[in-house]
């Protein structure tokens, strides 16, 4: 191992673009500052995410630089950041035709490319690390269909590499899927090329083993670390809850309030079959149903179809601006899909129906709390029903809840958070291997 690998990494530079990576990766930046070190937190999504409560929290700790990506570029290098993103990612989503990539090949060669991100690696690494100190440079699960670069990715970790800093990936998710079909578009079981870029890291975090199986086939195993779920642990929950948003004043009669939340139109959703969960539910009138719809896909056109042949004054959507974490802890029930959202509320002890005939696959929750899983509309009937007519009745086998904790959140204690950091301040640590 090399020398530089060796040192405490006392500076940080942490990448953040979209809100699967502030769900993950914020909770560690908290730590990180709490330990005592310093970071540069650069922001180089769409600038909504800047007003975050939690880019906001972060920005308020001791030794934390938020940095606003199009605020620290001219105006011209942000508009060539952005349209090199956008063509580069068109072409990996087959979004743009060949002969639209081959014209953008023409004005921006691979060399002209790779001065650009060059200069822009350069001023970045320059800004988060003083001369000659040795630090770690951080993304998310960086894939080749990702939005952000990968030639840009390569690019900062080549050059940071050379200053003697390391590389880490951390999670922006936790798999709730235990099936590996899950996407509308896959048809074939087997190792995803779009993980194999993985390998340019010089650690990939994983929280749980259903994440860590997908980079296997591409990565030494010396290179993954399964250290749990940033996102899910007990330390991180509970600062989450003294920074949620005011909850959204909702006056109705109803005393119990049930979350329905969706997946974005990738996976797949057998939509006629849930308007009849939808009617079913809101028939129980001590029942206020909220349905929230994934923010990259709010409103699909199916929810909108349903929307308007169902008027109850006991459904309701939420809006866009609400977040999943404020809605959890109002809750009483939760319908779900196989998001990872309910994690938490699995974390809570709040119910979760795990409904996985309303899609094609197999959720994680089902697979371990076989009370969860929702086979049939009248699975869902009858839980529904039981909760209305006594919501303190236990739902929960305790032993299954804590075996799900165990292999998916906690994994393998509940000190987290520590764990993350211990790595990325040089302590590199093997988390155990649970067995399936």
């Amino acid at each position: 191992m090399q020398a530089t690998r060796l040192r405490l990494m006392r500076q940080a530079l942490f990448f953040l673009r979209h809100y699967n990576d502030i769900d993950h990766i914020v909770p560690v930046i908290y730590k990180w500052s709490r330990s005592g070190f310093r970071c540069t937190v650069v922001l180089i999504g769409f600038s909504s995410i800047a007003r975050d409560y939690r880019i906001q929290f972060i920005a308020s700790l001791a030794g934390v630089k938020v940095l606003n990506i199009q605020n620290i570029l001219t105006t011209a290098d942000q508009c060539r950041f952005r349209f090199l993103s956008l063509a580069l990612y068109g072409h990996s989503g087959r979004y743009i035709s060949h002969s639209l990539y081959h014209l953008f090949e023409v004005f921006w060669p691979v060399r002209t490319r790779m001065q650009f991100w060059d200069k822009l690696a350069t001023f970045l690494l320059k800004t988060a690390f003083p001369t000659d100190s040795a630090g770690v440079v951080v993304f998310d699960w960086v894939s080749q269909k990702s939005t952000l670069p990968i030639e840009f990715v390569r690019h900062v970790l080549a050059l940071s590499r050379k200053q003697g800093h390391i590389s880490v990936s951390l999670p922006h998710g936790d798999s709730p899927h235990y099936n590996e079909l899950i996407r509308n578009h896959e048809f074939h079981v087997g190792p995803q090329a779009k993980y194999a870029h993985s390998d340019m890291f010089d650690y990939i975090v994983c929280p749980n083993e259903l994440c860590a199986k997908r980079y296997r086939p591409f990565i030494d195993e010396a290179k993954i670390k399964i250290l749990g779920s940033p996102r899910y642990n007990d330390e991180w929950l509970n600062v989450l809850h003294r920074l949620l948003p005011p909850p959204v004043t909702r006056k109705h009669q109803q005393k119990i309030y049930i979350v329905f939340f969706l997946r974005k139109k990738e996976f797949s959703l057998f939509w006629d079959e849930i308007q009849r969960v939808i009617r079913m539910v809101i028939q129980f009138e001590n029942i206020r149903l909220i349905i929230k719809p994934h923010t990259r896909d709010y409103l699909q056109t199916p929810l909108k179809q349903i929307l308007r042949q169902i008027q109850s004054s006991r459904l309701e959507v939420a809006q866009d601006s609400e977040h999943s974490a404020s809605l959890i802890a109002s809750a009483d029930m939760i319908i779900d899909v196989a998001t990872s959202v309910a994690f938490e509320a699995v974390k809570r002890g709040i119910p979760v129906l795990s409904a996985d005939y309303l899609h094609a696959g197999y959720s994680a929750i089902s697979h371990y709390i076989p009370e969860s899983a929702m086979h049939c509309r009248d699975d869902i009937y009858h839980a529904v029903r039981s909760f209305a007519e006594n919501p303190h009745r236990p739902f929960y086998d305790e032993r299954h809840r804590a075996d799900f904790i165990r292999h998916m959140l906690d994994v393998p204690d509940k000190y987290v958070l520590e764990r993350y950091v211990g790595l990325l301040a040089g302590h590199v640590q093997t988390a155990k291997k649970l067995a399936a």
